[in-house]
């Protein structure tokens, strides 16, 4: 691995600080018109897609139908915390 010319520090990834799978990815999933939608892994970035997207753009991580069945419609602020980093190490143990 590099180090930092500057201050001779080995750097982190960006990718290993940021969460792949966030409160707000699972809120917006939840708040989607589309009751199909999901969070789908392409390219090492995970978004929300209409259902009608996820067969062709990637794998699906998870549907809006499955986050309900965990959590309800309404899931509270820990709830959804808890299932966002739930499904964020997932992800990172499929190797994104």
């Amino acid at each position: 691995m590099a180090t930092d010319e500057q201050n001779g520090t080995t750097p982190s990834p960006a990718s290993a600080a940021e969460d792949l799978v966030t409160v707000d990815m699972l809120r917006e999933l939840l708040g989607a018109d589309d009751a199909q939608a999901c969070l789908v892994l392409e390219g090492g970035r995970v978004r929300v897609v209409p259902g009608s997207e996820d067969e062709q753009s990637g794998m699906v991580v998870v549907s809006r139908a499955e986050v309900q069945r965990r959590l309800g419609a309404n899931p509270d602020p820990t709830a959804l915390t808890e299932q966002a980093a739930l499904l964020d190490s997932e992800v990172r143990l499929l190797g994104a």
